[in-house]
């Protein structure tokens, strides 16, 4: 590997002030015998600063978190949480009742069914508790990206 090949792949890493004093002093002395080096440098650098110039609109995230956090929207999911729970447990009451009170049931199918159900039932609790608890304690939902 020649020194211009070496140089050229350590300017990326002087434009960002990233390298050793030792690798620095060998770039900057190169630069200044090399003109093919010191353009491929302004070449970098010129891009480096018209990344740092460019605008950015706001991306649809951003939106998406404003529409999130809107206390409607907070309301509503809270509602909707509540209506599926209730549901949810509304169709079990019900469905254990006429299931159980079947008298042509066997009842080894009685009790893999009522397993079943308590599992989904914890599994759900759980999660509701999760999600509650990151509600929370979770330090990073006011980050912006």
């Amino acid at each position: 590997m020649n020194l211009c090949d070496k140089t050229q792949e350590l300017i990326s890493g002087y434009i960002d002030h990233e390298l050793n004093q030792q690798d620095r002093q060998q770039v900057r002395v190169h630069l200044e015998t090399c003109d093919q080096c010191r353009a491929v440098y302004d070449d970098l650098l010129a891009i480096k600063q018209e990344m740092g110039n460019l605008q950015y609109p706001e991306c649809e995230e951003a939106q998406l978190d404003k529409i999130m956090k809107e206390p409607v929207a907070n309301g509503m999911a809270i509602i909707g949480w509540f209506i599926l729970i209730l549901g949810f447990a509304g169709f079990m009451v019900w469905q254990l009742f006429t299931f159980y009170t079947e008298p042509s049931v066997p009842f080894w199918l009685k009790a893999g069914v009522f397993l079943i159900e308590a599992g989904v039932l914890l599994l759900l609790g759980s999660v509701l508790r999760q999600r509650l608890i990151a509600l929370k304690t979770d330090k990073y939902k006011n980050v912006k990206f």
